[in-house]
């Protein structure tokens, strides 16, 4: 932590002292034309003075750069952004790759990319494209990594909202903004081609991406655009991963409460994966006064995966304890038991998995929309349409093999190391069919929405604006998926069919881990043989139908009103200005689901359905204070709602019974929503002070603090049950549930600054800089009078961009980092929780331009190789997971004409 606070002060130090010499030997000049004002903000006079005689254009990164800062300064609320350096460049390779550099952001990586992405440690983000909701199947928002970055011109992350905007997030909204032909001057053609090489999958990605544009003025002064835009990216990829799991005693029943996990292995995921995309955007102006305008976007979402899967059961044979690891038998996250540190397992059983994937998403989104402005008043309307559909099919493969003798090191360097003293694990002919899974899924969802919005500006005085709106949506959504249970297949050889089996990558975690090769079945022998393994597993011909129980729908409808006004005065020689408004919510659900309920010995499946209607009103002050032309004081009040998932309200259960594990406590698992989850509240509030010394240098300080009232997480607890067999015992059952007073707090701070003081090629160096520290936590709801850290909040967080611009030359050399946080929590892990250790990631990209037209681009991802761990509890003694992803290295080339 010394450390820590050690770098970060220097940071500060660092770049206050700079930011001072920077703004004494200069002050930059302000461009002619302000970035445009995104939906949601109220746009103020950017009044960074210029040099008379300057009038450079900027491009580029400070072109970006000023654009973001522009944004930020001029808006309302508090909002960090994202501006494209070009057509077809924006900073990183994905949406949520960029969004990770930006102030308060905390994000996830897997699949060869950024996954999750959090606002101030907090997730359920709401999503916009171009003002608008967007979500996929029946979650609430979109995967961001959807969102093509080649056609984005900018993102916009609002940490608060004003009452004109969409409700539906407690943590920030993201609103994505794509380009429309009004954007240019004219004929625009532009486009690019990257490839991508992924050092662990040793394969090569790529992706493409076209842009035409072009806009007319007729003999009437009518104007007309239009813009067609596409992406294709294809990827490839590589994880690895090391486990323990579900450290339980050896054996309660005889006394021997040593603690060794249930599950020991390795896997490895290989992905292919495409996300074709079409944006087209139509603009008519018949007059200066009125403008239509229509969009159309299309993501598709393809993926192919293969899991290679080694499960080592411990406990499986006759079991010799080594070694117990020191101190562990007096840590009370153990329960003062002690935690195996090596053994040796003889003729232990063991499996492996062959478990391949198909998942494929298409997303649609139309809108239609007017803006007109007859004088002092600005009347827009929009349409929108939302379309999602979502498909999976999953085909898995156990196979089962006993070896003489396995010893086990559970903690070798954080890792778990296996040795099969001998034994050839390559050996295909020694498998036996052991138990198929045949599971496939959907989820569709359709949402229609109108809003209407009027302005009215006033000449002076103390009210700038006054606007009224409403919104009205409906949307509907369902899902439904087959039995997740899996099906014998009677312990068959394998070597009776041909060509069965393969062998898995051969080099897990560099050879930490021991497995580096091993047998398991082949995705082309499960796919071939599909029909003769549902009939070895007694099942019927065809795909499986869906599990009633696993049947799912529910209707949103959402009406919104809302009246806001910008107002603005001088207290003294100081000016202020801001915003005062209310947004009233009514949200009325309908569910309707299938609950399975156990009870004396049998299980029923009942229709369930259930509505809800909701009333929430959400005020909004903000303040803007002016003590000098370059410093302001920002102040922000306001309440948040955020509904639950539509998943998360689902009841349906899904059970996965105790196989050969050993002694786990529990004769299974069950997961499933819960239809009695209530809205989470918030109120918030804001502060920051923001130094904005040129267009492209600015230094910020900015607190928050949220009051939370249910907010959702997961929590484990046993249940009654039958097993199969009809064994009575308690399953182990996850699911969501609202906890009850909660709070997030803490601090932002971010800097940056180009040196262009400096003298000669040196004046070309920049700077970015950003530290966040949440602080969040939320009574027990298991433990009444309990308090727990809020999931996933890392409580520090820092990103350091080193950024260099001149003579067409342009790099980037980014570093991100995050502290440790809590994963999950659980009654049955030791220590209660899964706790991820901290990780950091160092990217680097560069582009040269080869003249206006051509621009030449290299980049490279986790340059560090980094490795993931995360840990049982908050000890060292009970290792979870450790993950290696791929390090990428790619070029490519930019035009436009």
């Amino acid at each position: 932590m010394k450390t820590l606070a050690t770098r970060i002060l220097w940071t500060v130090s660092a770049g206050a002292l700079a930011a001072g010499i920077g703004t004494q030997a200069q002050a930059q000049a302000a461009t002619g034309d302000q970035a445009a004002a995104p939906a949601g903000t109220v746009a103020a006079e950017d009044t960074t003075q210029a040099p008379a005689d300057d009038d450079i254009v900027v491009t580029g990164v400070r072109a970006s750069l000023q654009g973001a800062q522009a944004i930020k300064r001029n808006s309302a609320q508090v909002v960090d952004s994202i501006v494209a350096e070009d057509i077809g460049k924006f900073p990183d390779n994905t949406v949520s790759d960029a969004l990770q550099r930006v102030t308060g952001i905390q994000v996830a990586r897997g699949g060869g990319e950024v996954g999750t992405v959090l606002v101030r440690g907090l997730p359920d983000i709401e999503t916009l494209i171009n003002g608008r909701e967007a979500f996929t199947g029946t979650g609430r928002g979109v995967a961001l990594q959807d969102i093509p970055a080649e056609l984005v011109a900018g993102v916009d992350v609002y940490k608060t909202n004003l009452p004109e905007q969409i409700e539906g997030s407690v943590s920030g909204t993201i609103d994505i903004r794509l380009r429309r032909p009004f954007d240019f001057d004219g004929l625009q053609i532009a486009g690019g081609a990257r490839g991508i090489y992924s050092d662990k999958r040793d394969k090569w990605s790529y992706v493409g991406s076209g842009l035409i544009s072009n806009r007319w003025t007729t003999a009437s002064g009518q104007e007309f655009g239009i813009l067609i835009a596409g992406s294709y990216n294809k990827r490839r990829y590589r994880d690895q991963t090391a486990f323990n799991f579900g450290f339980n005693p050896l054996n309660a029943a005889a006394g021997d409460n040593t603690l060794i996990p249930d599950t020991v292995g390795g896997l490895v995921t290989d992905g292919d994966r495409t996300r074709p995309s079409v944006n087209v955007a139509l603009q008519w102006r018949p007059s200066s006064d009125l403008e239509f305008y229509a969009d159309g976007l299309f993501t598709g979402y393809r993926q192919d995966y293969d899991v290679d899967f080694f499960v080592g059961l411990p406990k499986a044979g006759t079991v010799t304890v080594n070694t117990t690891q020191d101190g562990s038998a007096q840590s009370s996250e153990t329960g003062n038991r002690p935690v195996a540190g090596t053994i040796t397992t003889r003729n232990n059983f063991t499996i492996t998995s062959k478990q391949t994937f198909h998942q494929k998403t298409d997303g649609y989104q139309a809108n239609f929309g007017t803006r007109w402005t007859p004088g002092k008043e600005t009347i827009t309307a929009e349409i929108t349409y939302n379309k999602s559909t979502v498909r999976s099919r999953q085909y898995v493969l156990d196979t089962a093999f006993t070896v003489p003798q396995i010893d086990y090191n559970f903690n070798a360097g954080r890792t778990p190391a296996v040795d099969f003293n001998g034994y050839d694990i390559t050996n295909g002919a020694a498998l036996n069919l052991f138990t198929l899974f045949d599971n496939r899924n959907a989820a569709d969802s359709t949402q229609y929405a109108a809003h209407a919005d009027v302005q009215h500006d006033f000449d002076g005085g103390f009210l700038k604006n006054f606007k009224i709106g409403a919104r009205w949506a409906v949307r509907k959504g369902s899902s439904g998926g087959t039995t997740t249970g899996g099906y014998g297949l009677g312990s068959v050889p394998i070597s009776g069919y041909q060509n069965a089996t393969t062998n898995s990558y051969d080099d897990i975690l560099g050879g930490r881990v021991g497995i580096d090769r091993f047998a398991l079945a082949s995705s082309d022998f499960i796919r071939s043989n599909i029909a003769t393994l549902r009939a070895l597993a007694n099942r019927p011909a065809g795909d499986p139908p869906f599990d009633p129980a696993q049947v799912f729908s529910l209707k949103e409808r959402v009406f919104a009103f809302y009246g806001q006004t910008a107002f603005g005065f001088d207290a003294g020689s100081i000016p202020i200005d801001g915003t005062l408004g209310m947004r009233a919510v009514n949200t009325a659900t309908d569910l309707n689901a299938i609950e399975v309920l156990t009870a004396n010995g049998t299980t029923q499946l009942l229709p369930i359905s259930s509505s809800r209607n909701t009333l929430d009103l959400l005020p909004s002050l903000t303040l803007k204070i002016h003590p000098t032309e370059r410093f302001l004081i920002r102040g922000v009040v306001g309440k948040a709602i955020l509904r639950p998932q539509y998943a998360s309200l689902n009841p349906a259960v899904a059970t996965v019974e105790t196989g050969a594990t050993g002694n786990q406590g529990f004769i299974g698992t069950q997961s499933g929503g819960n239809p009695d989850l209530r809205q989470v509240k918030s109120t918030n509030a804001d502060l920051s002070a923001e130094w904005y010394f040129s267009t492209t240098g600015s230094l910020t300080l900015a607190g928050f603090y949220k009051k939370l009232d249910g907010y959702i997480q997961n929590y484990s607890s046993p249940i009654a049950g039958l097993n199969s067999a009809g064994v009575a015992g308690n399953y182990l059952f996850t699911g969501p549930q609202n906890t009850k007073n909660g709070e997030l707090k803490g601090l932002e701070a971010s800097y940056t600054q180009f040196y262009d003081f400096l003298p000669g090629p040196l004046g070309g160096f920049g700077l970015q800089a950003s530290f966040t520290l949440s602080d969040g936590k939320v009574d027990d709801p298991l433990r009444p009078g309990q308090r727990q850290n809020i999931t996933p909040v890392s409580r520090y967080s820092y990103n350091l961009v080193g950024i260099y611009e001149k003579y067409g030359f342009s790099a980037r050399l980014a570093y991100n980092w995050r502290s440790k946080f809590t994963d999950s929590y659980s009654d049955a892990f030791a220590g209660g929780k899964i706790v991820v250790q901290p990780i950091a990631f160092l990217d680097f990209s560069a582009s040269y331009a080869v003249s206006d037209n051509i621009t030449l681009t290299v980049d490279a991802t986790n340059l560090l190789n980094e490795t993931y761990h995360d840990n049982f509890g908050t000890t060292s003694y009970e290792p979870r997971d450790t993950r290696q992803y791929d390090r990428t290295f790619g070029g490519g080339v930019r035009f436009k004409f």
